[in-house]
């Protein structure tokens, strides 16, 4: 949606425009390109009425249950793009879909807390799903399609587990597969189209190619639109993983032809995430697809390769299959753990490394007994952490070491306790700290140093910078 040029405005179809002030509408998009002046007033009517929608549903949650229908009924015209002025209106429509995802959450809860099943969230994803995907048929518009697409995703992970029979789940991974390779075509359309540019510009002089440098590239946002629709696998799968099954076999076409371009790598490793994380064991058919891959994605220049590579050993390594790659992979991420030492102002290879430390520490507790006798997995760990450029990362991480200190992990403890006073400097550093720590795992670092002797902590405060020690006091004196 792009704010109205008092310069260039749009005949309105209202009869008294002189009457009206100019300030008093916007210039919106449609689907097709055309733009078309709509009253400012109404637009905002209509954003302020969904967002408190909205925000009724993130409050009440099941309890919202007899609102749910009559809602539905209202938002149902924004979704249909019906109306004028909800198919004008990118914006609205978007919450309206968000909205719409929390009326299935709601709808399930409430209607399990009720005993009355899940027959109104069911109706309410198959609903929703008809008017959007009308939205993705007549649309092609990357973050129009990308917003719709992320819908989309929240109303299949609400509607939850035990809902979506096999058809079901086999026509919505089909749509999305359709969706992907018309993105795709887009982008070899642009690619074309940016190539015949480059021609005309050589032959037109270097002025043209100057101004053509501040364009935004229309292939980012399809490739952004593309991990979008992958994410609706994944949920896909996270409802549905037996029905899921049998999406199996184009799962692998796709990895097969994605994770040979550079550019697609990404997208198939992500692709390759999702299976190993909903689908489990049950995705080892694919895994000589993707996991050689996945491997020499650890140290591949792109920062973002190397981060779904490692998150998807993270998520290989619970699973029993995983004990014959174990060794390789401490190797490789011990190796990743010890030498990469990403710049300041790079921000994805610091990403990177974070994940690396999160895989470490999930194969050294999860697969210890794989462990080479030359790698340290758990002193590497330790010398790595706290955690601090991946927020979602570290805050798991970082319950995870809490949870292992509580337990009284050897392998994190260190056989005579030696890591105990880094691991204590640790929890001290992230404590009451948001944005890397969880108010739950932030109750656990307390219990934690409630339970320690008062003459232990006396003995480890060398280890302690200032800050912490008086972190430490204030939590015990609370």
């Amino acid at each position: 949606m792009a704010a109205a040029d008092p310069q260039n405005q749009a005949p309105s179809a209202t009869n008294n425009d002189d009457e009206d002030d100019d300030d008093a509408y916007i210039q919106v998009s449609t689907g097709d390109g055309k733009l078309v002046r709509v009253r400012t007033t109404k637009f905002e009517e209509m954003m302020q009425s969904v967002q408190l929608l909205h925000t009724f549903n993130t409050e009440m949650e099941g309890a919202y249950y007899d609102y749910v229908a009559p809602t539905a009924e209202v938002l149902v015209p924004l979704l249909s793009s019906t109306d004028e002025i909800s198919m004008l209106c990118d914006e609205v429509r978007g919450v309206a879909l968000q909205t719409w995802a929390l009326l299935i959450k709601n709808a399930r809860s409430g209607g399990t807390e009720r005993n009355l099943g899940t027959g109104l969230a069911q109706e309410l994803l198959k609903t929703g799903l008809m008017h959007t995907f009308n939205v993705l048929d007549k649309t092609q518009e990357p973050d129009m399609l990308g917003e719709t697409a992320s819908g989309i995703c929240e109303c299949v992970k609400n509607v939850g587990p035990g809902v979506l029979g096999a058809a079901e789940v086999q026509q919505l991974a089909a749509k999305t597969f359709t969706l992907l390779e018309q993105s795709f075509i887009r982008s070899q359309k642009y690619e074309k189209e940016k190539q015949e540019q480059q021609q005309q510009t050589q032959q037109l002089g270097q002025h043209l190619a100057d101004e053509d440098e501040d364009d935004e590239d229309p292939d980012q946002e399809e490739e952004q639109l593309r991990r979008n629709y992958e994410e609706v696998l994944g949920a896909l799968m996270k409802v549905s993983p037996a029905e899921f099954m049998q999406c199996l076999p184009k799962c692998g076409e796709c990895i097969t032809a994605w994770i040979q371009q550079k550019k697609h790598k990404v997208l198939a490793l992500y692709l390759a995430c999702d299976l190993v994380q909903h689908l489990k064991e049950q995705s080892q058919s694919l895994w000589p697809i993707f996991m050689p891959e996945v491997f020499k994605g650890l140290s591949d220049e792109d920062a973002d390769v190397r981060i779904a590579a490692a998150y998807a050993i993270n998520l290989a390594a619970p699973l029993p299959i995983f004990a014959e790659a174990a060794p390789q992979a401490f190797k490789s991420l011990a190796q990743i753990v010890t030498t990469a030492k990403p710049k300041k102002r790079d921000e994805k290879g610091k990403l990177a490394l974070d994940n690396a430390v999160a895989a470490l520490l999930t194969m050294a507790k999860e697969k210890s007994p794989q462990c080479p006798p030359e790698v340290r997995a758990w002193e590497l760990v330790v010398s790595k952490l706290p955690l601090r450029d991946d927020e979602d990362e570290a805050k798991k991480v970082h319950k995870v070491v809490v949870d292992l200190v509580l337990e009284q992990n050897q392998g994190l403890m260190g056989p005579n306790r030696e890591n105990l006073g880094q691991v204590l400097s640790i929890m001290a550093e992230v404590y009451k700290v948001e944005s890397i720590c969880e108010k739950e795992t932030d109750e656990k670092i307390l219990q934690v140093f409630k339970m320690l002797p008062r003459d232990l902590l006396q003995s480890l405060a060398p280890r302690l910078t200032e800050k912490q020690q008086k972190k430490i006091e204030k939590m015990l004196t609370s």
